[in-house]
């Protein structure tokens, strides 16, 4: 099975998609960037040369260039989302308190929205444009010419990632990855998600205040989307291997949810 490289971009169904990952290369060696890049250079540096030559799987956050030779090289897939959907779902994740970092400076009881978009909080800034050029950490500043971003990460994410998904068309990115990759698909459940109960109201201002802070992600998701749309459009995309594959999630979760109701029946029998 080829090494695969996982560019995880924060808020873009990453985590689902690396546990389908862990499906596929479920008896291979793996290694997992956590965000903290000096951290996770240093523990990669630590492996023997025999180590480094077994990993067959790398996800997590970590740019497009790590500055890691051996990584680098390694064929890179990743998944774009529409901007302003990203940006409100981490501003809902730091809301929950699952932003660690972000803690003491938003905790949630003092949790105010419009400040929060109006900080400078890495993550809230054309962060997908910075992961397909940057090396090393993130999310700092863009590390070109701003003017030449946009152009120079849809050049990255066509010439340099092997193959890219978009979140929008998340089982339509999975028949592509199986056709090129060769892959056997497994089931997938969705994960990370969001307390409903407990939900961010985005007002008006909010979300121009996003489109503000990511004009440069916006532009580069429209060109990644207009060319995701030819392929699954051209006539060689396998529309009944899309269908076969939906088919299966549904038989699956239909299944799953009847075995649920079973055992709290017989739970309430016992109860009883």
């Amino acid at each position: 099975m080829k090494k695969i490289r996982f560019l995880h971009i924060p808020k873009t169904a990453g985590t689902t998609f690396t546990q389908l990952l862990n499906g596929i290369y479920h008896d291979k060696k793996s290694f997992h960037f956590s965000g903290d890049f000096k951290s996770d250079a240093h523990r990669f540096n630590l492996l023997s040369e025999q180590e480094k030559d077994n990993i067959e799987l790398i996800v997590g956050h970590a740019p497009i260039n790590t500055g890691i030779e051996y990584i680098d090289d390694i064929e890179t897939i990743t998944f774009l989302r529409e901007p302003v959907s990203r940006v409100k779902s981490f501003c809902q994740h730091v809301y929950e308190g699952k932003s660690e970092y972000l803690l003491s400076r938003f905790p949630k009881e003092k949790f105010d929205l419009d400040a929060f978009l109006n900080s400078r909080v890495l993550e809230l800034h054309n962060l997908q444009v910075k992961m397909l050029l940057n090396t090393g950490a993130c999310a700092p500043t863009i590390q070109v010419p701003r003017c030449d971003a946009v152009n120079m990460a849809f050049n990255n994410l066509t010439q340099k990632v092997s193959a890219y998904g978009l979140l929008e068309y998340f089982d339509e990115s999975l028949i592509l990855f199986k056709k090129q990759f060769n892959w056997y698909l497994p089931h997938y459940k969705i994960t990370n998600t969001k307390n409903e109960k407990e939900l961010l109201k985005f007002e008006p201002r909010h979300i121009e205040k996003i489109m503000d802070n990511n004009e440069l992600d916006l532009k580069l998701y429209q060109l990644a989307k207009d060319r995701f749309e030819e392929k699954i459009h051209d006539k060689s995309f396998s529309i009944k291997t899309l269908k076969r594959y939906r088919r299966k999630l549904f038989d699956l979760q239909t299944n799953s949810d009847k075995l649920i109701d079973l055992f709290e029946k017989v739970i309430h029998r016992t109860k009883s």
